[in-house]
């Protein structure tokens, strides 16, 4: 009886969950898209959302969209950001994000690139050529009056742009390795001719104690070459004597040092970016 009661609970489950909207969303719950123009239909509404709620998953920026009355005196890129941070959107160490303000008071529109830094995150992916050209591509149907067409080539310009990155990202990784195998053949290489000094020696052949040695002339023969190798090697070093031993000697000559030195880097401040609820934008702006 509890196993056909629990069969039927999760056939329920699996009829009704395709009906529960699923909606794209930040940490505090604010869609990815908020319509408070009123300038999209439910189902338009919705499309977006799950578009954006893709882009945002698959590559780790926050993408969104924002339709107002008005924004009163702010600065259409400030509002935008503003809206962001206080709304909890940005994925990341950098809470990187873009968004689209649409406002239909004074008929503005704003693409404005999210992050803490301005070096990373949305901010380099989205330099101001990239927030220019989103808006460029939006604004004949901004003017037109075809607000979900806009919407939806903007979060398709995100994507594409967002993908280039990644891409070139990956492609990077194959010319590193190329880098650091061509500096290390470098390396060796040189390192290889500092020891153009070292040579063999043909005349050590005659330390050597040849076999071709019989009866009682092996202990003279033994005899006469210890005797060579005390006379050639400084300080005198006795051979031993017994059959078939030969008693070789090496030593390691120190010759010269190679150091290299480096600078220590210093840090130090450059430059500034606009701060705004505790991030970081830029982005571009107009009219429609």
């Amino acid at each position: 009886m509890k196993k056909r009661v629990l069969a039927l609970l999760v056939l329920i489950f699996l009829v009704f969950v395709p009906f529960v909207p699923a909606f794209a969303a930040s940490s505090n719950g604010t869609p990815r898209v908020t319509d408070d123009a009123d300038l999209l239909s439910d189902n338009e509404e919705k499309q977006l959302e799950d578009k954006l709620e893709k882009i945002s998953k698959k590559y780790k920026c926050d993408v969104i969209i924002i339709t107002t009355e008005s924004i009163g005196s702010s600065n259409p890129n400030a509002y935008a950001n503003s809206f962001f941070t206080d709304n909890g959107f940005g994925i990341g160490k950098q809470k990187s994000g873009v968004s689209f303000l649409v406002s239909m008071e004074d008929r503005d529109w704003a693409v404005t690139a999210h992050s803490k830094s301005a070096k990373k995150g949305a901010q380099k992916i989205f330099p101001y050529s990239k927030t220019d050209a989103i808006g460029e591509a939006v604004l004949s149907d901004l003017s037109a009056g075809r607000y979900y067409s806009a919407l939806d080539t903007y979060a398709n310009q995100v994507e594409s742009y967002l993908k280039k990155y990644q891409m070139k990202k990956i492609a990077s990784v194959p010319i590193s390795i190329l880098v650091a195998f061509v500096i290390s053949l470098i390396i060796m290489g040189s390192q290889k001719a500092t020891l153009k000094s070292v040579h063999t020696q043909p005349a050590a052949r005659s330390y050597l104690v040849t076999s071709n040695v019989s009866g009682n002339d092996m202990q003279t023969g033994i005899a006469n070459n210890a005797g060579n190798v005390a006379g050639k090697v400084a300080g005198g070093v006795a051979a031993g004597v017994a059959a078939g031993i030969i008693l070789s000697m090496c030593t390691d000559q120190f010759m010269y040092s190679n150091v290299k030195k480096t600078p220590r880097q210093s840090s130090s401040g450059g430059g500034s970016i606009s701060h705004s609820s505790g991030g970081g934008y830029h982005g571009s702006s107009g009219k429609f």
